[in-house]
């Protein structure tokens, strides 16, 4: 039998083809070869040697010499029982000290995520966050004569530091090095002995710091989280997939101790927890219940306690699931139906771009526990908590739009967010399955209207031929390159900021031979300038209603050098040595009158304040809000023009980052939220930077390979042909 024979051209013509998509796809993976040093923690908060000194004395940090540790230790050989005991009373006074005086600066697991790798590792590869959060306790407070000199960054003493003593700073340690898993190892068998927790004791020893002792969220780190943990007094979980006003399933709640929820203070458990633990909690949090929802409908009145709970175990178990049914296709059809849809249910909580503007003129919404809340920003799936699948776009869009849609049938119960499919058979649905699905799909899109978080530290400046873009809308900004960065809140000085609600801020620069010109954008749900009335009347009781503004700062001059050996300044405002210069703009006021105003700030470290330059108008800036995003553009000359400030010249790596101060969040001076030290590099990588020979190299390796293939089928046919 004779095999199909392709004729010669079209064979090399699929050969050169396979050979440059090939090359092409080494392209785009190398990406370009511009040297970026890491932005390191280090330069942020240096890590000591090893100890840490406090009011002039030093703690060794090593495990081996944590006496509470030890201790433990000793009496573990004598009385396995009665060493953990002792242990854990250690583990759990250092979570009272570190919720009380610490959570604040170092939080709780990263919003409750692992985080993913610069180098694309998955979320689920990263190291465990409370490691990182141990080593961020091993701050070298009071740097040494030494460190000084060899350049080291320490940045200022927080007071809270200052109060402890070496008890309480072992006891601290002691829960962080717990809490990350690393329970004492030193004896034969010593760990394989600690008792494993289950039930009641496990939610204490874990949960209760933010629910509460009772579920009913009073636990001491409450206070300082947004969302609020959840209240389990009431039945109320935002997150199901239980019909209408069903509870939850078991299997609703497992998932959320296990997966946990992005953005919030609720960590993913499923790292440190079996699963056989995850499901001792359930019962627990059904026992914190006072409305008898979770006892069977046959309970006596003498099955529960005065306070309302249930004192037995069998409780219901919810089985039924919301049907997932009917799912239309993800098309621009579907999308643009969706957008009817969208603007006739959705538009008064999330606004006509999805950025969680409110247009309906309410004041403001609250949860059914009177904790102010905000509608979802639907254009920053990284901030999904459960709707977003896992997995890249093209595989996970599915199953997000089903999550999606779900969360349309059945609403956020305890919240503003309400179900679109009727809970009981005889009762019409506000939305009907076809129009859900379609909503469901044009939700998905919205998230074309944002640039994903960067993976990599880099601000790239793109040169123009003709002159800078004048106005926020000019279609020059199309073509920058635009990279999301995230900010995070200040903590460091004064008062810190724990509920921040802008996360991130999108960065587009562009330069010419004179000038350069960065476009600043950030979804905020509110245009905050004093007197503004719609944001008056949604104002937060709590805060004072202050103006919007961002910021951009540089260090001056004599930090910045050619390779990647550049040094940043410090953390907030840099020092004597190390100076930053900051290009501020404010939004203004409407009451009072007062324009908004940019202006040129030096700071030479945080303790001292900001100077103001006078008779220097080199930076011009203006922004507007519209639609819940603020975009603003500030323009500055190139070069330096007095000797002191960075020039913005072409093949430097220049350190930059970026501030946000969101007025409508009681933000002013140093309270607000910020980036770390990025990298401004101005003009397009070359051809050699962006590593042509390795592409070129794959291509020709590919052709070579086809060449020596067909040579070879046609040397086989050959001899079959001589054979025959």
């Amino acid at each position: 039998m004779t095999g199909l024979k392709i004729p010669a051209a079209p064979r090399w013509a699929i050969l050169i083809v396979i050979s440059v998509l090939a090359g092409y796809a080494s392209y785009e993976m190398a990406g370009p070869s511009v040297t970026v040093p890491e932005v390191a923690m280090s330069q942020v908060y240096p890590a000591s040697s090893g100890a840490l000194n406090i009011l002039g004395r030093s703690f060794s940090l090593s495990p081996e010499d944590n006496p509470l540790r030890n201790e433990a230790l000793a009496s573990m050989a004598t009385d396995r029982a009665k060493g953990w005991t002792l242990y854990n009373e250690i583990v759990e006074a250092g979570r009272a000290r570190y919720y009380h005086g610490c959570f604040t600066c170092h939080g709780d697991w990263l919003d409750g995520t692992l985080p993913a790798q610069a180098d694309g590792t998955p979320e689920s590869a990263a190291p465990n966050p409370l490691q990182a959060a141990f080593a961020l306790w091993r701050i070298n407070i009071n740097a040494s004569p030494q460190d000084k000199v060899a350049g080291a960054q320490a940045p200022a003493t927080p007071i809270a530091h200052k109060r402890l003593d070496e008890t309480k700073v072992w006891q601290i340690i002691t829960f962080l090095t717990d809490s990350a898993g690393q329970t004492p190892p030193d004896m034969p068998g010593m760990a394989d002995t600690k008792p494993t927790l289950m039930g009641m004791a496990l939610y204490q020893h874990r949960c209760a710091v933010c629910h509460g002792k009772t579920g009913t969220n009073d636990g001491p780190a409450s206070t300082r989280m947004y969302p609020q943990p959840r209240d389990f007094s009431l039945a109320l979980f935002k997150y199901k997939t239980s019909p209408g006003t069903d509870l939850p399933r078991d299997s609703d709640l497992f998932h959320t101790i296990k997966r946990g929820l992005t953005k919030s203070g609720m960590p993913a458990w499923g790292g440190l927890l079996s699963d056989a633990q995850i499901n001792s909690l359930i019962p627990v949090i059904k026992g914190f219940d006072i409305t008898a929802a979770w006892a069977p409908e046959e309970a006596d009145d003498a099955d529960f306690d005065e306070q309302g709970h249930y004192l037995k175990t069998n409780f219901r178990r919810i089985t039924e699931v919301e049907p997932v049914v009917g799912q239309i296709p993800y098309s621009d059809s579907s999308i643009a139906r969706g957008k009817v849809v969208y603007e006739k249910i959705c538009i008064k909580c999330h606004g006509a771009e999805g950025r969680g503007h409110i247009t309906s003129g309410k004041s403001r919404l609250e949860d059914d526990w009177d904790n102010r809340i905000w509608p979802r920003d639907l254009t920053k799936p990284w901030t999904w908590r459960v709707t977003q699948a896992d997995g890249p776009e093209p595989q996970s869009r599915e199953q997000t739009i089903r999550n999606i849609y779900t969360r349309l049938s059945i609403g956020l119960p305890g919240t503003p967010m309400p179900a679109h499919r009727a809970a009981e058979p005889f009762n019409r649905d506000p939305l009907s399955l076809e129009e859900r699905w379609h909503a469901a799909n044009f939700v998905y899109s919205l998230r074309e209207k944002s640039v994903p978080p960067a993976g990599r530290p880099l601000v790239q400046a793109l040169r123009v031929t003709g002159p800078l873009p004048e106005g926020l809308d000019d279609d020059a900004w199309e073509d920058a390159p635009a990279v999301t960065l995230r900010l995070s809140p200040s903590i460091v000085k004064q008062e810190h900021l724990t509920t921040p609600l802008n996360d991130a801020v999108t960065v587009r620069v562009l330069y010419d031979d004179k000038d350069i010109a960065f476009l600043l954008e950030v979804n905020d749900r509110t245009d905050s300038r004093p007197g503004e009335k719609v944001s008056m009347r949604m104002q937060d009781r709590r805060y004072r209603l202050n103006p919007d503004a961002l910021a951009i700062r540089f260090p001056r001059v004599d930090v910045v050098e050619p390779g990647p050996q550049v040094r940043t300044p410090r953390y907030l405002h840099g020092n004597e040595t190390k100076p930053t210069t900051l290009w501020y703009w404010n939004a203004g006021s409407l009451e009072p009158p007062q324009p908004a105003s940019q202006l040129l700030l030096d700071a030479i470290g945080p303790a001292q304040k900001l100077t103001l330059r006078k008779n220097d108008q080199s930076l011009s800036a203006h922004g507007q809000w519209q639609r819940g995003r603020w975009r603003v553009l500030m323009k500055h000359p190139r070069a330096a023009n007095n000797g002191r400030d960075v020039s913005f010249n072409e093949g430097l790596l220049i350190p930059v980052s970026f501030a946000n101060w969101d007025g409508s969040n009681g933000e002013a001076l140093y309270r607000n939220t910020r980036t770390p030290w990025y990298w401004l590099v101005l003009s397009t990588p070359s051809e050699g930077e962006q590593g042509l020979a390795l592409p070129i190299g794959v291509s020709i390796g590919v052709l070579l390979l086809g060449f020596l293939l067909i040579r070879g089928q046609r040397t086989d046919r050959g001899a079959a042909t001589d054979d025959a």
